[in-house]
């Protein structure tokens, strides 16, 4: 840091001219009219010029340019002149002054720096009166000059400034006491009093008390401001109250209709919630009223069927062959609408699951292609199967759902077909590690369908021909079963027209080629071998094998013995699970046909049994093959946990139950 001699001996080259100016050493506010000059000679001089009405607020605006200007290091480590030009001054409060001063002393302290002495210029003798208050608290020597030219005149004199003594004597009358005593008690109790006006200041300028009476003053001014802003802030507190209130209650209100919504929403929920309920409660009895009304629509359609069949294997004339055709016909027309009804209201209620097994997708399209040829061939229709060579593979998915899609595309590629060929397509068009995906198209050579009735032929009861004059039948759920089981397994199903005539199915989907979330058990739609036909395999003549036929039901017992016997096997006959058992226990046989639902023990429960090692039964491995009325996925699915081999949906035909005897009875039937 610099001596004071140091700064003295250089003073004489100081100027205004030497000051700089920087702009962000500037505030002003057009607003209020406070501004707020400052500039430097570094090391040097420090000069502020300040104008305005200085209240608080305008003070803690220059004191963040001071800051500004401090951090800058113009003033660093040093001993300086300070000028301040306070001649533009109005009026400036007590508290404005106290936090100036405040700061301007941590300013000092901070970066090391104090003034030797500051030049107070153009200040009115109350102003005067109340720095001579402050000269001592700020640590400075003021001396007061009336312009900014004076001051710069005194610095470049270069000699010392010889401030006035402090501690004359002063001598004061009674009276001046008694007057100064009055003055304090106007300045004090007097409201209207505000502040000493030019004339009388200067008037009083050389009474002794005159520095007392003016910082009074300007102290009590200051607290009438405090007590006026105090007053206004009570005033605004209060009406911030009222107002907190008034919001208290609103938000009260508020709240009750909240809390009454939130009962009226609640009472919705539960109200959904029972709706919901009562929903399921109405389907599952709908699909219980459904299975049970397609179980003994089942039963006496089976005899039905299986009469006719037997009838029309018998000798008929040509009018009593084309009366059976007709029958078998009109049987098989209500079979699909029972079936359909089944399935749509399984969809419905959510109760259609099917597991994923392992196939191959070609071999599930050659047996549906074969079941429905014979239908195919009676209208002298052809269906051929075109398919890429790279579709061998072992896949996974829902058979189930894929069977049945395929056989409504193909059912209804037939009915519509009068003449000519339908063709079922298969390719692969993606693959990866873990999937494939194909396209299977079902082409026909029909009517068409018209580019407007394109959306309306997969929602349900809908036909496309509407008139009583239509050659087709059905109930328009064919197509309906088809779009949501495929939407079932995330694939798309789409029609067009063809180029020439007819219309085209497009089913896309893609299955995993990873067993990761397939059962490896098989359902039994998939008619999967299981271990007790490694022990049928030997060829034994159908007239030597004898097959239990466990039927409650007189009729269904009667057209299956006459099926059976028709076939070339022999069979007997019990009316419960109970019996098939104790039967068994005594006699073995090499084929057992099981009902479900049957008295005193069901088929269930007697397959239970029969597989028990302790039942006493002397074959537990016994092949035991389903043939009931309940037509279910849920009710397959029961059979195969419960031990069957295999599952006989009614009615049956005398050439399913051919096949089936076949394929576990190897054999010359």
């Amino acid at each position: 840091m610099k001596k004071a001699s140091d700064t003295n001996s250089d003073s004489a080259q100081f100027s205004y001219s030497h000051l700089q100016f920087k702009p962000e050493w500037q505030y002003e506010n057009p607003l209020t009219g406070v501004t707020y000059r400052n500039a430097v000679i570094p090391q040097k001089l420090f000069f502020s010029s300040i104008s305005g009405v200085i209240e608080l607020e305008s003070t803690k605006e220059a004191i963040t340019i001071l800051e500004r200007l401090f951090k800058s290091g113009v003033l660093d480590n040093c001993i300086y002149i300070r000028i301040v030009d306070y001649s533009g001054i109005r009026k400036a409060s007590f508290n404005s002054r106290l936090l100036y001063a405040n700061t301007l002393n941590r300013l000092h302290d901070e970066h090391g720096c104090t003034p030797s002495v500051t030049y107070i210029c153009g200040a009115s003798v109350l102003l005067k009166s109340m720095l001579r208050l402050f000269s001592t608290y700020v640590r400075q020597k003021f001396i007061f000059v009336p312009t900014i030219t004076d001051a710069f005149l005194k610095i470049s004199s270069g000699k010392d400034i010889a401030l006035p003594e402090k501690e004359l004597p002063v001598t004061i009358t009674a009276q001046e006491i008694d007057r100064f005593a009055a003055q304090c008690a106007k300045i004090l109790f007097d409201d209207s009093f505000s502040e000493l006006d030019p004339e009388n200041e200067t008037k009083m300028a050389e009474h002794p008390l005159h520095d007392l009476y003016a910082i009074i003053s300007l102290l009590n001014k200051d607290l009438r401001e405090m007590q006026k802003t105090d007053k206004e802030q009570k005033n605004r507190l209060q009406e911030a109250l009222e107002n907190t209130k008034s919001l208290y209650d609103k938000l009260l209100h508020e709240k009750k209709l909240v809390e009454e919504k939130e009962k009226i929403q609640q009472l919705l929920i539960d109200n959904i919630h029972k709706a919901k309920k009562d929903a399921e409660s109405a389907n599952k009895a709908k699909s219980l009223f459904l299975a049970n009304v397609s179980h003994e629509l089942r039963t006496p359609l089976h005899a039905v069927i299986g009469m006719t069949e037997l009838l029309a294997t018998t000798q008929l004339d040509t009018e009593q062959h084309e009366y059976v055709d007709i029958i078998l016909t009109s049987s098989e027309q209500l079979l699909q609408l029972i079936n359909d009804i089944l399935d749509l209201s399984s969809i419905d209620a959510g109760n259609l699951k099917s597991k994923k097994t392992p196939f191959n997708i070609a071999e599930v399209i050659e047996e549906i292609v074969s079941r429905i040829s014979m239908r195919a061939a009676s209208k002298k229709l052809e269906i051929l199967i075109e398919k890429d060579e790279n579709i061998n593979a072992t896949i996974y998915g829902q058979t189930v759902y894929l069977r049945q899609i395929l056989t409504n595309l193909l059912d209804n590629a037939v009915k519509f077909t009068s003449e000519g060929t339908v063709i079922i397509a298969i390719k692969k068009i993606a693959e990866d590690i873990s999937w494939q995906k194909f396209r299977i198209s079902v082409s026909d050579e029909g009517i068409g369908i018209p580019d407007d009735k394109k959306d309306l032929i997969f929602q349900r009861f809908t036909q496309l021909d509407p008139s009583t004059t239509r050659k087709a039948g059905g109930t328009g759920l064919g197509l309906t079963i088809a779009k949501e089981l495929t939407e079932l397994m995330g694939g798309s199903l789409n029609v067009r027209n063809r180029e020439q005539r007819g219309a085209e199915f497009i089913l896309e989907v893609t299955f995993p080629t990873r067993s990761d979330d397939a059962q490896e058990l098989s359902g039994p739609s998939e008619n999967k071998i299981m271990t007790q036909q490694a022990k049928t395999t030997r060829q034994i003549p159908a007239a030597e094998k004898t097959i239990l036929l466990v039927e409650d039901n007189l009729v269904n017992r009667k057209v299956a013995e006459a099926m059976i016997t028709k076939l070339g096997y022999r069979v007997n006959s019990v009316v419960n699970g109970l019996e098939a058992v104790e039967t068994l226990r005594t006699k073995r046989y090499d084929l057992v046909m099981m009902d479900l639902q049957m008295p005193v023990m069901d088929g269930f429960e007697a397959t239970k049994t029969i597989r028990n090692k302790n039942s006493g039964v002397l074959d537990n491995d016994i092949t035991i093959i389903a043939m009931t009325a309940n037509a279910t996925a849920e009710d397959q699915n029961h059979c195969i946990a419960a031990g069957m081999n295999d599952y006989l949906s009614k009615p049956v035909t005398i050439d399913i139950i051919g096949r089936t005897l076949q394929k576990w009875l190897p054999g010359n039937p």
